[in-house]
């Protein structure tokens, strides 16, 4: 069992002992801070309060948020409460004031709940998600740019150590169009050589059925050799499509040979065919990326499953929504406007690309949260 941090332990208790609309004290000032009220302001040394607002849904990026917003609170030595709500927010804020809260981290998407806790004087930071109003002191967002350009480089720069020179990159998910522009832009710009194409997966297909239908396609289109799939859902379908793709082309390839082998049998000996005018020649594939279904996946999510392809080098990278980073910063920016520090208004944290020679950490983050927050 892996070492929990002290706070961690008093957070277990009070998390699961109240009801979940009821905000959770979930650390307390360290002793040499002495007792002081935890709303006193910076200029009587008092021990301010920070408290974080988020949707109890059950999702790992609301446990991945919580996980970051604590584990940075107890890193810079302040009380703090997490106020777990499902559904509308705004309720929550009187009731961070009057805990004494002097400031909050609130979801972009909880713009009501924002606007209130600006009204009541409180200082706000909106993490991960874009904020549009002018209420927030500090919008700490996730890249939505620069990381599709590195997956794209990264994809293909493998494609180049595989010694290839052609082919193509397939971007596969639910809702392609959210990244495949930009996307093929890189691709274009760095890698000419390589062209990309898109696939969306048909909606309301099961799993079983979208591996079937990705099968065909890449069974049909065996210059494909690179592979991204661009949510969550999607990575052990694309792997798995992959891998029966090649068992499909396997058959046919043996088929095809024992059908070549009973034609010579019976046919007599043949004479040389003609060679072909000038006129009559055509363009054709390059015939060594047809031999074979072998495409370089990248993935994207933290999950148990995706976890395990990449621990099986099933796919070669996988992109990590920054969930516990964002809320780590926006702590960050929350404590320098605690302390009358001056803030950038728009901060941008990276959606890392991870290897083999990386993922650890992130893999760590991930099972610190399952332990935390039983998700075994």
């Amino acid at each position: 069992m892996k070492k929990i941090f002290p706070i961690m332990l008093v957070l277990m208790l009070l998390l699961w002992g109240c009801g979940k609309e009821e905000p959770q004290q979930v650390s307390s000032p360290p002793e040499s801070a002495g007792t002081e009220n935890a709303a006193e302001s910076a200029n009587d040394g008092g021990i301010r309060l920070m408290g974080m607002i988020i949707q109890d849904d059950g999702s790992m990026s609301g446990y991945m948020m919580m996980h970051g917003f604590l584990h940075t609170v107890e890193n810079l030595g302040y009380p703090a409460k997490l106020y777990r709500v499902k559904g509308d927010a705004s309720a929550m804020v009187q009731k961070a004031v009057d805990d004494g809260c002097t400031g909050l981290l609130i979801p972009g998407s909880y713009t009501e709940a924002v606007r209130r806790a600006h009204d009541a004087g409180l200082y706000v930071v909106c993490p991960y998600e874009a904020y549009n109003g002018d209420e927030a002191d500090v919008n700490v967002v996730a890249d939505v740019s620069e990381y599709i350009e590195e997956l794209a480089r990264g994809i293909a720069e493998r494609m180049t150590e595989r010694g290839l020179k052609s082919g193509r990159i397939l971007v596969y998910g639910s809702n392609t169009d959210s990244c495949f522009p930009a996307f093929d832009a890189a691709v274009k710009e760095y890698y000419p050589q390589f062209d990309t194409v898109s696939f969306n997966r048909t909606p309301g297909l099961g799993d079983d059925g979208a591996i079937d239908e990705l099968s065909d396609y890449l069974l049909n289109n065996r210059d494909i050799k690179g592979l991204y799939a661009c949510d969550e859902s999607s990575v052990p379908v694309a792997v798995k499509a992959r891998s029966k793709a090649i068992a499909a082309f396997k058959e046919i390839e043996a088929a095809e040979k024992a059908s070549e082998k009973e034609t010579k049998k019976k046919e007599p000996e043949s004479t040389p065919a003609p060679e072909p005018s000038a006129d009559s020649a055509k363009p054709t594939p390059n015939p060594a990326l047809l031999k074979q279904i072998s495409i370089t996946a990248f993935g994207c999510g933290l999950s148990d499953e995706n976890l395990e392809l990449f621990k099986d080098n099933d796919i070669y990278g996988l992109c990590i929504e920054p969930y516990y980073d964002a809320a780590a910063t926006a702590t960050m920016m929350l404590d320098r406007l605690m302390q009358g520090e001056d803030t950038a208004k728009k901060v941008t944290v990276n959606r890392p690309i991870a290897y083999s020679d990386t993922i650890d950490k992130y893999k760590a983050i991930y099972n610190e949260v399952k332990e935390l927050f039983d998700l075994e």
